[in-house]
């Protein structure tokens, strides 16, 4: 019996041979897994990975359009926005950017389109219905801007930003009792909020509720003395209110604001104003002096002036502000107005029943006018004409006991 033995080297080779066929087999096994594809579940960790990562770089596209919209630049911001949805267009910030951007280039109507997709996308997102308010305000549809504003106000109720352009609306359209009746409807958890105290007092302003203003605007300057405007209508209720000292001080606070000229001619006005009402007359003239001074130009200016000179009885400087007045505005009533005070001091009653004559031309509706010109007919001895002048007031305020008090006066001498 023959026995075979193997070498070392034969098997070496049978061994070699065994591993090729099985990492062939193993390579075959793996072209045909290959081959039939990703899992229904590995497509869709795919598809969520990619739209993470499309996700992740339109946000870095939306951060640049964002610096460049802040910064001006809206053919940069537009086109990084663009970059931005194309990667991903479900996002409403970015329809949002889109809009805005739409707004500030005068494209309303692409504008529109813009917010009306982020409502589509997110019907909770209080900024898309705030700027369709602002859309709807430079549509000149009031009631449409106030609607999305609340709108705003409902998804964002801490926001009185939404609040404030609704009621700022209301009383830009003239709707005073709305804006009044919407503040104090969604007023309550804005009780220490400047910006609804602000309004608050406007509206308390514009009923001549002066004391209410001056205590809701005071309280407004209290949580923010940064906005000048505010300061500024805290004086004029504070001079309504007659607290003329008070409203020195609110001058002085505005005056130390860094970005106030000495010169302001705002300002320059509302302390002459408040001198004159808290009778500092003397005073008042010579801020008025000052300030026509420096702004010759300013018709108010010179009305102010004039009016306190009469106070002072400064005659002089009257005629000097009417003759300015009348070269400046020749179609006003106060330059005439103020030309016939002068006259009438001066004992010209001819001169005076002239200007003052052309003053109630000029503003039929005024009732200053008209009742200088019948006190001059009267000094004059022609009660018939102060009789008429008279009766015009007496129909416009049948309550004033003034005015009645002229007519009976002017009667009693018709009769005699």
């Amino acid at each position: 019996m023959t026995i075979r033995t193997t070498t070392t080297r034969g098997l070496g080779r049978r061994l070699g041979l065994g591993r090729s066929l099985a990492i062939a087999g193993l390579a075959a096994g793996l072209t045909m897994v290959g081959c039939t594809g990703p899992t229904k579940k590995g497509q869709e960790a795919r598809n969520l990975a990619n739209e993470k990562f499309d996700m992740v770089r339109s946000r870095v596209d939306y951060d640049q359009a964002d610096q460049s919209f802040r910064s001006g630049n809206f053919v940069k911001a537009k086109q990084h926005l663009e970059a931005a949805i194309e990667k991903s267009d479900g996002q409403a910030d970015y329809w949002i950017l889109l809009g805005r951007i739409y707004l500030e280039t005068a494209s309303l109507q692409d504008a529109i389109a813009c917010f009306d997709k982020a409502c589509e996308l997110d019907e909770k997102n209080a900024d898309a219905r705030y700027f369709q308010g602002i859309v709807a305000e430079r549509r000149n549809r009031p009631l449409e801007a106030v609607a999305s504003y609340l709108a705003a106000l409902e998804i964002a109720p801490d926001e009185s930003s939404m609040l404030v352009a609704a009621v700022d609306v209301l009383i830009g359209a003239g709707m005073t009792l709305e804006a009044e009746r919407t503040l104090r409807e969604h007023r309550d958890g804005f009780e220490d909020d400047a910006a609804v105290l602000h309004l608050s007092g406007r509206l308390a302003m514009m009923k001549k509720a002066w004391s209410r203003a001056a205590d809701e605007l005071t309280q407004s300057v209290l949580l923010d003395d940064s906005d000048r405007w505010v300061m500024e209508d805290l004086a004029r209720a504070q001079i309504g209110a007659g607290r003329t000292e008070d409203c020195l001080a609110t001058i002085r606070r505005i005056q130390d604001l860094p970005e106030v000229e000495s010169d302001d001619i705002e300002l320059m006005r509302l302390r002459a104003r408040c001198l004159a009402e808290g009778g500092r007359t003397r005073e008042a003239r010579q801020a008025m002096l000052d300030l026509v001074n420096l702004h010759p130009e300013d018709v108010q200016g010179w009305i102010d002036f004039g009016l306190v000179c009469c106070e002072v009885g400064d005659h002089r400087r009257v005629a000097r502000a009417g003759q300015r007045l009348v070269v400046l505005a020749p179609n006003r009533f106060e330059g005439y107005f103020l030309l016939g005070q002068a006259a009438l001091r001066s004992r010209d009653h001819d001169s005076a029943v002239k200007l003052f004559a052309r003053a109630v031309e000029l503003a039929p509706d005024r009732d200053e006018a008209r009742l200088a010109l019948g006190m001059t007919h009267e000094l004059r001895g022609e009660y018939g004409a102060a009789y008429r002048a008279y009766a015009a007031v007496a129909a416009r305020n049948p309550d004033d006991p003034r005015v009645r008090g002229l007519l009976t006066n002017v009667s009693d001498s018709l009769d005699d």
